[in-house]
Parts: structure tokens; sequence; C-alpha cells
């Protein structure tokens, strides 16, 4: 009689017990904490693709050319081109050559796809200085950016006397056109990129500034400004853009 007492009480502590450790397992708070919820959304945004490990990158770049890489770090940036959202790129390359000479450069256009893959755009193979076509001054190659969906192409170079070039281009009616261009000249010894003679183009409107020096050898350098509009003209392609040629090419 003992024995099936004590089995009794032993059995109901077990079954007691065993409910509490169902509530304390099956219990789910009402609210999910906030923090944890921002740690996962930080570590998202961690493992995003950059696009640098785009899977498909380098089939932007044709055979016998490499991307070019100065101190350290790739000719390349990237935005949004064609208005679709996603990010797209633009580089320069360079082809392989075992000569002595500066090798050929071209700029590549690359837009980007939801699956992350890129689909080239253009490879304009005249548009990129190259490396020993800046004199003294050595590569003339300034940079290329991308501003307000636009791809702009800078140019540096020269001795004493200083010259320079920038040139935006835009995406439109399914091709690349030059929509402006800003170049200038100076004589470093006495002048700066500031204070030189500078023509600023929008091939858009036609409207144009020009600042011309007054009298490059005067002591004290002064200089006059004349704006005025040519008239729209046809856009020049990307394609056909000729980085050595002068602005006739676009104005004409």
């Amino acid at each position: 009689m003992k024995f099936l007492s004590y089995f009794i009480v032993v059995t109901f502590m077990i079954g007691l017990s065993a409910c509490q450790t169902d509530e304390l397992t099956t219990s789910v708070p009402s609210t999910v904490p906030e923090e944890p919820t921002a740690s996962i959304r930080v570590n998202k945004e961690e493992v995003a693709p950059k696009v640098s490990e785009a899977r498909n990158l380098a089939a932007l770049i044709p055979e016998g050319w490499q991307q070019l890489v100065r101190q350290s770090r790739p000719e390349m940036v990237e935005g949004d081109l064609n208005k679709d959202g996603i990010q797209d790129v633009a580089m320069v390359i360079e082809q392989l050559s075992n000569k002595d000479q500066a090798p050929k450069r071209a700029l590549v256009i690359g837009f980007g796809n939801s699956d992350n893959t890129y689909t080239r755009s253009i490879i304009a193979d005249k548009a990129i200085l190259k490396a020993d076509e800046g004199g003294i001054w050595g590569d003339p190659l300034a940079g290329i950016n991308i501003d307000r969906g636009t791809v702009v192409i800078s140019f540096y170079g020269g001795s004493n006397d200083r010259w320079y070039g920038k040139y935006r281009f835009r995406f439109q009616d399914e091709d690349w056109y030059l929509i402006g261009a800003t170049v200038g000249s100076y004589f470093s010894g006495t002048m700066t990129e500031t204070t030189g003679d500078e023509e600023d183009y929008n091939l858009l409107t036609g409207d144009y500034v020009k600042r011309i020096v007054d009298d490059p050898k005067a002591e004290k350098i002064t200089s006059h400004t004349i704006t005025g509009n040519m008239g729209k003209k046809k856009l020049l392609k990307l394609s056909d853009f000729v980085a050595t040629g002068s602005t006739d090419q676009f104005l004409k």
C-alpha cells in the first residue's frame, strides 16, 4: 500500500514537471525584438555583391585586352547610366602588348542586369588617350567618372604650356552621344587652369562660354568672358569621338 502511494506521488510530480517544461519551450514573444532584426538587415547589406564581384565583369573585356590599373586601382566607375535603377559600369581597358610603345586604350561601358551580370553597351576604341600622349606631364588620363547619369572623361597634359579637356557622354536614343565639352590651355609659368583660356560647350542647347586671356605676356594676367549660342548641331556619337582630335569634330 505504501509502495502504491509512493508510485502515485512520483508519477504526479513527473507529469507536473513535464507540463512546466512544455510551457517554457513553446512560449513565443508576441513581438520580435528590433535589435536582432536590425542586425540581420545589416548583414544582408554587407554581403550585397560589389561591382568587382559581378559574375561576368571580365566578359566585358575583349580578348587581347586587360583592365587598366593605376596605383593599384582599376580605372572603373559605377552608377546608373540608363535609368533602370541598376548599377552600370564604365571602365578603361588597355591592349596587351609586348612593344615598348604605350598600348592602345579604350572605354568600355556595361549595363547592369538584375541577375548581377553585365551586358556590354559599347567599346569606344578611340576615346581614351594613351599613356605617352600627355607630353612631359606624363599619362594624360585624368580619370573617368559618372555624374548625373553621364560618363565624363577627363584629360590633362603638356609641359610649360598645359592643356586639358573634359567630355560628357550620355546614353539616349539607344546610343551614346557627346553632350558637353570643356577644353582649355594656359602657360603654367604665369597662369593656372582657372585663369587661362577656356571654352565650355553645351552641345544639347548650343550655348557656349569662352574665357579669353587678354595678353598672355602681360605681367598681370587678365581675361574677359563671352557667351553665345552657336545653334544646335548634330551630336557626335561616342563611337566616332577621337580623343586626339580637335573641337572641330563636334563643333562643325
